[in-house]
C-alpha cells in the first residue's frame, strides 16, 4: 500500500470518528474520486500496453517487411501507426485526467484535516491556563509559562537577571 493510500485511508477513520452525514457525504466523495483515479490508472496501463504493441508491430514490420522503406503504405505500417498514435493520444487525455482527479482528491483531504480539527476541538477544548514555551533567536529570551511571564536578558557581565 501506498503512503499516499495510507495517509487517505488514515483520514477516512478520522472522518468517521463523528458519524454525522456531512462526514459519511464527505468520506463517500472521497472514495468516488479514489475509484476513478483507479480506473483512470488501470486505462493508461492499457493504453501504455497497446502503444507498447503498436510500436511493437512498427519494429516488426521496419525488420521482416523488404519495401518498409521504399513503400511505406503497407496495411500493417498503417494500422501499427494508427495503434500508435491513438494510444499516445489516449494517454495523453487520461494523464491529464488523472491529473485533474488527483487534484479533487487533494482538495477533499484538506476538507478532511479541516473536519478534523474541528471535531477535536469541540471534543478537547483548549483552555487559556497552558501556553507553550517560546522562544526567540534574540539575545532576549521570553518563555510563558502558565500566565507567568518570565523575561531573561543578558548582563553585560555575562550573569542573568530574572524580570517580571
Amino acid at each position: 500500500m501506498s503512503e499516499y493510500k495510507k495517509q487517505s485511508a488514515f483520514l477516512k477513520k478520522l472522518v468517521m470518528i463523528e458519524d454525522t452525514a456531512d462526514n459519511r457525504a464527505l468520506c463517500e466523495r472521497l472514495c468516488h474520486v479514489e475509484r476513478s483515479e483507479r480506473c483512470l490508472q488501470c486505462a493508461c496501463r492499457l493504453v501504455g500496453l497497446i502503444a507498447l504493441l503498436g510500436v511493437a508491430g512498427l519494429g516488426y514490420a521496419a525488420v521482416l517487411l523488404p519495401q518498409f522503406f521504399d513503400n511505406s503504405t503497407h496495411f500493417i505500417i498503417r494500422l501499427c501507426s494508427a495503434v500508435g498514435l491513438g494510444s499516445c493520444l489516449c494517454f495523453s487525455v487520461f494523464l491529464a485526467l488523472w491529473y485533474s482527479y488527483r487534484r479533487i482528491a487533494n482538495r477533499i483531504h484538506s476538507e478532511c484535516r479541516l473536519v478534523i480539527v474541528k471535531t477535536l476541538s469541540a471534543k478537547f477544548p483548549s483552555t487559556g491556563n497552558v501556553s507553550l514555551p517560546v522562544v526567540n533567536d534574540e539575545p532576549q529570551v521570553k518563555i510563558a509559562v502558565l500566565r507567568q511571564t518570565v523575561e531573561i536578558s543578558e548582563l553585560a557581565e555575562g550573569g542573568f537577571q530574572k524580570v517580571s
